[in-house]
């Protein structure tokens, strides 16, 4: 009976969305009669970039093929205005579709049309565009520094509508970084205006952000209840692909209390959709939880061939988190089928590569951590991560030598006892699955632990030494202006040390930091210090080749990031600099940094004797670049020389 109201549900959910999309279908026919009849270049442009909009919305296949013939019509035009629409158009359609670099490239090339237009609002528009797709690859400090630049031009024009939008959207980018309490700050006010506006669409998203947050707060009634509220108003706007992601959440919880058959209902329900809707990224991990699911009901059969499929996907853009699930999943497949040779195929490929992400994560953590801190507590702290990280290797490696001696036993028990001992070799086998599965949730907890203990512990607490430092300076500020002066000097040291403690949890949350990340932290930097010195102009220019591959390891990424930072630092506290210039060039083999200033310029016989200074010479030291220290008619030149072999 239940497998039939599933069967129903979803009949229902198809009719459903047919219905809904009837209108648009009407305005799609009555568009391509207009476009057919058309005889003016820049109408036909117009009218196909339409389509490309409607067709986002029921098949984006369609819809890239309405987005080239505008891009095709507007360039017949060579009107830029036209050209520039039509790739946000195709940017737009490709961020539909899940292809986010594709969306990207897209997008530069609207942003370059509209700066060269003096489009500010287009530009700002764009910049809203570019923000999503970042946030959809995950690289979060892009996503802020394109939606602060993009909420800047719409606060100051007085769009309430759009800068609610861009709040809700940093409130899920906060979401996504793990800043919870951001998160629910950000949303509050864009909630009620669209609940005031009856903008059921986008109440229905920020609805379902906040269900997410509750959720990994493990307030799952809660979240429940936000989920039941974004689903009712996005089924009531025809908001489908978030639909999608609420049946998606629905599997999940559900998955998590061990109720398989719902979590299979939703999750089909969530397919469905996103199958209709061309959601192809999305679509793949839907996919695997239902594989997953239909696992962990015993429905080998069904799961297989769904499991090859993802296999073949997954291994294409080689998602190792995924294809570490598909390999153990497939191991259970192949030993309820009684093949031992898949099993053993199989569970070796699953602990490739799981040491293979272990080994990662390890390297990470301990690398980066050692970067971090000098002072004496931190190195202790650091020490005692690092024998907790190789006390966790050492059991991997004792797991991994076990595993290969259960396998070879497991082989020449099978030569001499064949189907006997077969299944012994099967069990023992799925043993040692989880016994890695155990250890590699462990690791990832620890990791997990380390930055949120830096971020919440460390943080908190150097915000409650600010703030009883401020305490102290209101009691004692009239009756020792010494100790006022002291109090000063710590609660500066306090803030920059908060800042500093920000950037190291910047870099060890990266594998690798590219010169955008550089130019959106340098960004986000400048952006703090305008705040407290006003008239100082700061420009960041990089001029690179096509072919280089502008990408640091996440310690040569911090020393340069620092380096930067000192002078920057040095220019506005000593040198009493206007304007600081920041330059990023590729040579034939070797990277320039040049940080310039118009300030009143250094002594160069006192290079030596400042700590900024010496902390600079010792991160060049690290890099295995030059710095050199020029002194300049009026201010000054610091130059970084980093050698591409390095």
């Amino acid at each position: 009976m239940y497998r039939f109201t599933k069967i129903f549900s979803l009949l229902f959910c198809f009719l459903a969305f047919s219905l809904k999309a009837q209108d648009l279908n009407d305005i799609i026919e009555q568009t391509k009669e207009k476009l057919s009849a058309e005889t003016a270049l820049e109408q036909k442009a117009i009218l196909s970039g339409d389509l490309a909009w409607y067709y986002a919305q029921v098949s984006t296949d369609s819809a890239v093929h309405y987005g080239n013939l505008s891009l095709q019509y507007a360039k017949e035009t060579k009107m830029p205005k036209l050209i520039g629409q039509a790739y946000n158009d195709l940017g737009t359609v490709f961020f539909t579709k899940g292809d986010y670099m594709q969306s990207i490239k897209y997008c530069k090339q609207a942003l370059k049309i509209r700066k060269e237009e003096k489009d500010e609002e287009g530009v700002a528009s764009v910049y809203y565009k570019l923000g999503n797709n970042f946030n959809k690859l995950g690289s979060f400090d892009s996503t802020m520094h394109y939606y602060i630049l993009s909420l800047n031009f719409y606060e100051n024009k007085g769009d309430t509508a759009v800068v609610a939008n861009l709040q809700s959207n940093i409130a899920s980018t906060y979401f996504s970084m793990g800043n919870y309490t951001k998160a629910l700050d950000y949303l509050k006010q864009p909630l009620e205006y669209f609940e005031s506006t009856k903008d059921w669409l986008r109440f229905s998203n920020s609805s379902m952000t906040l269900g997410n947050i509750l959720l990994l707060n493990h307030d799952t009634i809660g979240a429940l209840e936000s989920y039941k509220m974004a689903e009712e108003y996005a089924d009531s706007s025809n908001n489908l692909s978030t639909l999608a992601a609420i049946y998606n959440n629905y599997s999940n919880i559900y998955t998590n209390q061990r109720d398989f058959d719902k979590a299979i209902y939703y999750i089909q329900l969530s397919i469905a959709l996103r199958e209709e809707l061309g959601m192809y990224s999305e679509l793949e991990s839907s996919k695997l939880t239902l594989a997953l699911n239909q696992c962990n009901m015993g429905d080998y059969k069904e799961a297989k061939p769904r499991l090859l499929e993802l296999q073949n996907s997954f291994e294409k853009i080689q998602a190792k988190e995924k294809l570490k699930e598909v390999y153990l999943s497939l191991s259970y497949v192949y030993a309820y089928e009684n093949k031992a040779d898949s099993v053993r195929y199989y569970s070796n490929k699953f602990k490739t590569i799981l040491e293979e992400l272990l080994h990662v994560n390890t390297l990470k953590i301990s690398d980066e951590i050692e970067v971090k801190y000098q002072t004496e507590k931190k190195e202790k702290e650091i020490l005692l991560q690092r024998a907790k990280l190789a006390e966790q290797r050492i059991y991997l490696l004792l797991f991994v030598a076990l595993s290969f001696i259960i396998a070879l036993l497991g082989y020449i028990f099978y030569k001499q006892q064949r189907i006997k001992n077969e299944q012994l070799v099967k069990e023992n086998e799925l043993k040692d699955a989880m016994l890695k599965i155990e250890t590699q949730n462990r690791l990832q907890e620890q990791r997990l632990r380390i930055s949120r203990d830096l971020h919440d512990n460390i943080g908190s607490q150097l915000t409650f030494v600010i703030s009883s430092l401020d305490s102290m300076k209101h009691v004692f500020a009239k009756t020792s202006p010494i100790l006022e002066n002291k109090l000063n000097d710590l609660s500066l040291f306090t803030r920059e040390t908060i800042a500093e403690l920000r950037d190291t949890i910047w870099a060890m949350n990266k594998e690798e930091i590219s010169v955008e990340d550089l130019q959106a932290r340098i960004s986000n930097f400048i952006e703090n210090a305008k705040v407290h010195l006003g008239g100082v102009q700061f420009e960041f220019n990089y001029k690179t080749k096509e072919n280089d591959n502008l990408k640091f390891s996440a310690q040569d990424g911090m020393h340069i990031y620092r380096v930067i930072q000192e002078a920057i630092n040095n220019a506005i506290k000593h040198a009493n600099a206007t304007k600081i210039i920041v330059n990023f060039a590729s040579e034939a083999e070797a990277y320039l940094v040049e940080i310039s200033d118009n300030g009143s310029g250094l002594k160069l016989n006192e290079v030596e004797s400042g700590n900024g200074i010496l902390s600079m010479n010792k991160r060049a030291k690290e890099l295995h670049a030059e710095l050199n220290f020029i002194e300049l008619e009026k201010g000054t030149t610091i130059r970084l020389k980093i050698p591409k072999t390095s």
